[in-house]
């Protein structure tokens, strides 16, 4: 995730070079703006995602079913008899009840880092960073990247996360509190054979 600046010839007074250019003054109307590989901006992210499924299925049937012999002869008897005298009926149901609910909210905020990894042909950045904080038995690492447009580049070198294309959040946790919260091989076993029921 770390990208180093590409190196120039200081020779040529046409460089375009990075924002650091050592053949070149900056004047004190210049404001340094990431615009090559390895340059630096800072994204300050704002995400709030809600999500909610709900799934609620009821269906009932019954069925009933009568027979009835023919009847039988005075002369029959015995088994004959019982045969063509048969009258039986039959009844049966069926119910399901399903109740389901999914929700989802996840909320991330702070202020990341990133690089430069390439400037496209149409002049937008792919940018990537991350940034690691282990205390206390507990590391997390929170990485992002995605693609800027330069013109939503603020004062400072500072690019909103909603502003940002083909964003991709990611945050792991690793450490005590996970393995606290993480269900056991034999859990998650058994959670599954009872699914399966």
């Amino acid at each position: 995730m770390h990208i180093r600046p590409q190196y120039i010839p200081t020779a040529l007074e046409e460089s375009p070079g990075t924002i650091y250019q050592p053949n070149r003054a900056m004047l004190l109307f210049d404001e340094p703006i990431a615009s090559h590989v390895g340059d630096t901006l800072k994204i300050n992210i704002a995400e709030n995602l809600t999500s909610s499924n709900d799934a609620n299925t009821n269906t009932s049937r019954s069925s009933t079913l009568s027979e009835q012999g023919p009847g039988a002869l005075s002369s029959m008897g015995g088994l004959l008899k019982e045969i063509f005298d048969y009258s039986g009926k039959a009844a049966g149901s069926a119910t399901l009840k399903g109740v389901g609910q999914v929700s989802n909210k996840s909320q991330i905020t702070g202020s990341l880092i990133v690089s430069v990894v390439e400037v496209l042909p149409n002049g937008y950045m792919s940018i990537a960073g991350e940034k690691a904080v282990a205390a206390s038995g507990n590391t997390t690492v929170l990485r992002f990247s995605g693609v800027v447009n330069r013109r939503d580049i603020k004062a400072g070198n500072v690019v909103s996360s909603s502003d940002v294309g083909d964003a991709r959040i990611e945050q792991v946790v690793n450490g005590v509190a996970t393995d606290v919260a993480t269900p056991g091989m034999m859990q998650r076993f058994f959670a599954g054979l009872i699914n399966f029921w």
